[in-house]
């Protein structure tokens, strides 16, 4: 393990034990509500993405009993491999109290050696490849293990999102930083803000991220094979809020967009 995944390892474990929301499982989940999570970050006029019964789904770098649930409930065999314990454990417990069968596995995004080629019909890979400077080795291993035509589904941080809630002028956000591939995404190393279940808020050191252009991101895809056929820009933020504020900032850009890949070659 090197040091930046052991320090992102650490960092993880603390925003577990804050109980930040990308680490709250889903305890209170149905067929339905898992097929509508999988709507909201499908293109589902185009594609029915949302039936997985029988299907192999690797839930990659997304452990916290939340991804896990939804490909579960709708039918999947589903293995999930994520770096931190604490994340892990949500996805164990949400396992036993639904009644599923789950593999789960500890482990760096960038080495999935432990799983045969050609082994998932898909991979789904929510927020996270922002935590690892270039996602090449990523892109690789995700074309090694999945099926032909399998699809990847990688949500990713939008590379010109490097604005601040405090940094609001009347004409809007300035960016912060240019834009280049790999360099860190928060250099200031600002904490993260984690809201508690009495609605007060917690500092936490979050884990080093990193931007990736859009060019690497498809051309990454593209270099391994994979026919990109969809893209996703969830609606988020409220253009109405008060300026300076995190749900007004989100409606500037979408901050996190996805797009749905296909292997091909």
């Amino acid at each position: 393990m090197d040091e930046l995944i052991k320090y992102n390892q650490e960092r993880w474990q603390a925003l577990v034990d804050a109980g930040v929301e990308y680490t709250r499982p889903y305890a209170d989940y149905d067929p339905q509500k898992a097929i509508d999570y999988v709507n909201r970050w499908a293109d589902i006029k185009r594609h029915n993405l949302t039936d997985w019964t029988g299907k192999d789904v690797l839930c990659l770098a997304s452990g916290g009993g939340q991804q896990s649930v939804c490909f579960s409930l709708t039918g999947g065999n589903v293995s999930v491999i994520d770096l931190t314990p604490g994340q892990l454990k949500q996805d164990r417990e949400m396992a036993e109290k639904y009644g599923y069968s789950l593999r789960v596995e500890q482990g760096d995004m960038r080495d999935l050696s432990r799983f045969e080629d050609e082994s998932f019909d898909l991979v789904y890979q929510a927020y996270s490849i922002n935590f690892i400077p270039d996602p090449w080795t990523v892109f690789a291993e995700v074309k090694r293990v999945l099926k032909p035509n399998g699809l990847y589904y990688l949500q990713f941080g939008n590379p010109l999102w490097n604005m601040e809630e405090t940094d609001w002028t009347e004409k809007g956000y300035p960016i912060r930083q240019p834009y280049v591939q790999g360099q860190p995404s928060n250099p200031d190393e600002l904490p993260w803000d984690v809201e508690q279940p009495d609605g007060t808020y917690i500092k936490v050191e979050g884990p080093k991220e990193f931007c990736h252009t859009f060019g690497t991101i498809f051309n990454g895809l593209g270099d391994n094979g994979m026919y990109i056929f969809a893209m996703v820009e969830v609606p988020e933020g409220d253009a109405s809020a008060k300026p300076g504020t995190w749900e007004h900032l989100k409606s500037y850009l979408p901050v996190w967009p996805a797009v749905w890949a296909k292997k091909i070659s």
